[in-house]
């Protein structure tokens, strides 16, 4: 079932390969202390320390589809959908701040988000960088009439709040990223404003410049766990587990992914995902970066 699965990923994707243009390229800082660690700005789930060069745009697409690999062949395997889809465009104000705004059409969620890169530290043998990320979020979709709410409402708004570290050991082949998260008004729907606190963490295996294999895990530590969706209503959230591999060519990241969180926004995957991944509810889903 893997195996075929692979299969039909690698023809819908692998021949934009061909087609690619490497007109941009990550470059290596050779005449200062600047770290580079992980190849992008971002993981399939999670930001890394990563920034875009001042004045440089990076274009974002993702999908994750709704149904479950194990329903089969009558959805594709997932890939007949519903998929939740998240575009975003991102502008580097300058080489260690970068600005994103994107929407989910899970709830018409809009997120406007700064990263900033804190410090580093140049170490040959266990090389370090910090950043921060803040977002804000508007949801303008889904909220009942009996709310009796504008849809610019405060109400509707959520906060983020995110701390990252990486690192990157054996010879920059394995990257390690943490990221504690902190979410206000987690859920849109509550007369109490609510707030979830995860730990994300994440794992990256570079072979090479163009592949890697990776994980990502972000369990709950405390606050809000419960639904995203008004139509979810009494149903909780379980912890986000994701594995997949990366393609690197031209400029473009391909992010391939098994996971059993279809929620693609940060202040909506932060609260966790709406399948257990201990039951075997996986979906499949991808994402695409571009860099200009």
């Amino acid at each position: 079932m893997k195996i075929l699965i692979a299969l039909v990923l690698a023809a819908l994707f692998l021949p934009a390969l061909g087609i690619a243009q490497p007109s941009w390229k990550r470059q290596e800082t050779k005449t200062d202390t600047k770290v580079e660690l992980f190849h992008g700005t971002m993981t399939a789930n999670f930001p890394t320390t990563e920034s875009l060069k001042k004045g440089d745009f990076m274009y974002e697409i993702s999908h994750r589809f709704v149904p479950p690999i194990k329903d089969g062949y009558d959805v594709y395997w997932g890939i007949d959908g519903p998929a939740r889809i998240r575009t975003a465009l991102s502008y580097g104000i300058s080489d260690g701040v970068m600005v994103t705004l994107g929407r989910s059409n899970l709830m018409d969620n809009t997120d406007l988000r700064v990263k900033v890169k804190l410090f580093q530290f140049a170490n040959p043998t266990l090389p370090a960088a910090f950043s921060l990320r803040a977002g804000i979020a508007l949801n303008t979709g889904d909220i009942p009439e009996s709310l009796d709410r504008n849809k610019l409402s405060g109400d509707n708004l959520q906060y983020y709040g995110q701390l990252i570290a990486n690192t990157m050991l054996f010879n920059k082949k394995l990257g390690i990223g943490v990221v504690p998260s902190y979410l206000y008004n987690s859920s849109v729907f509550t007369v109490e404003k609510q707030y979830t606190f995860t730990l994300g963490n994440y794992y990256q295996y570079y072979f090479n410049d163009m592949w890697s294999v990776w994980v990502e895990y972000n369990p709950i530590v405390a606050g809000y766990q419960g639904f995203v969706e008004s139509s979810e209503v009494g149903q909780k959230s379980y912890n986000s587990l994701s594995y997949g591999f990366d393609i690197e060519t031209g400029g473009h990241f391909f992010h391939i992914v098994v996971t059993n969180n279809d929620r693609l926004n940060p202040s909506q995957y932060l609260v966790g995902a709406n399948r257990s991944a201990s039951s075997g509810d996986w979906r499949l889903g991808f994402g695409i970066t571009r860099y200009l």
